[in-house]
């Protein structure tokens, strides 16, 4: 991965979620996280191509196991200490430049997680 400097971070509260953003040279913020806000429906892919004009090629995402932190307590709406997840997201375009990464914090008990495997027919 080519890398990128970090020109911005910002923080959005989408409801009970908190998203810490943190934005790469040569895009930088200029008013995707007021878009954010303002877009609650739209997958927030689509709002990053729509932003940048950048066509997003590969989404990495990171599930961990956390806690929440007592500076996120508050707006979270959550206990300290309590269960949380987190998820960071790297967003490449088509030359496995990352030109857009997000970490999200859901209390425990109002995120699910869910995945299907299938196997192809042989």
């Amino acid at each position: 991965m080519e890398s990128s400097t970090v020109v911005a971070v910002g923080i959005v509260l989408l409801g009970t979620e908190i998203l810490l953003w943190i934005f790469f040279r040569p895009a930088g913020p200029r008013g995707l996280p007021a878009t954010v806000r303002s877009s609650p429906d739209v997958l927030i892919g689509t709002l990053i191509e729509q932003h940048y004009g950048r066509r997003i090629a590969e989404i990495q995402q990171d599930i961990t196991a956390t806690t929440i932190p007592p500076h996120l307590a508050l707006p979270l709406t959550a206990k300290s200490g309590t269960a949380a997840l987190r998820i960071i997201r790297r967003y490449f375009d088509h030359t496995g430049q990352v030109f857009e990464m997000s970490v999200t914090v859901h209390s425990a008990d109002r995120f699910t997680f869910s995945s299907r495997l299938r196997r192809e027919r042989e």
